[in-house]
């Protein structure tokens, strides 16, 4: 349930600055004189700083949608890469085999026949 809870509780959410401006829309209708030199002022700040986390929400989406898709193309490249060289230790294979059963008389029949009688293998 906590965990539940926990996921539910991790949504994005954008910030919302409406409750500020009401606070200063509200203060402002009573306000006289430097007090409503200064309210407007806070509610230019106010304005500026939801611009900014605005551009700043924008621009964090945007660098989160290209880490996943550089994540994900590093991940197709990198299965590219192990099929190209399972591919290529085949053929490394094959080729050793196909070298191995070329050369079976002079290695099995010479050079291992000289390496079993020195090791002390009678037949």
């Amino acid at each position: 349930m906590c965990l539940g809870l926990a996921g539910c509780s991790t949504t994005r959410q954008s910030p919302s600055f409406d409750r500020a401006y009401s606070y200063l829309d509200q203060a402002s209708d009573s306000a006289t004189g430097k007090t409503a030199e200064a309210i407007k002022k806070a509610k230019e700040q106010i304005i500026a700083a939801d611009k900014a986390c605005s551009a700043n929400t924008q621009a964090l989406d945007e660098a989160v949608k290209d880490r996943n898709e550089a994540i994900k193309d590093a991940e197709v490249w990198k299965q590219k890469q192990r099929k190209a060289l399972k591919e290529l230790w085949i053929y490394r294979g094959a080729i050793i085999a196909l070298v191995l059963w070329t050369f079976r008389d002079v290695l099995f029949g010479g050079v291992m026949f000289v390496a079993r009688k020195f090791v002390g293998v009678p037949w």
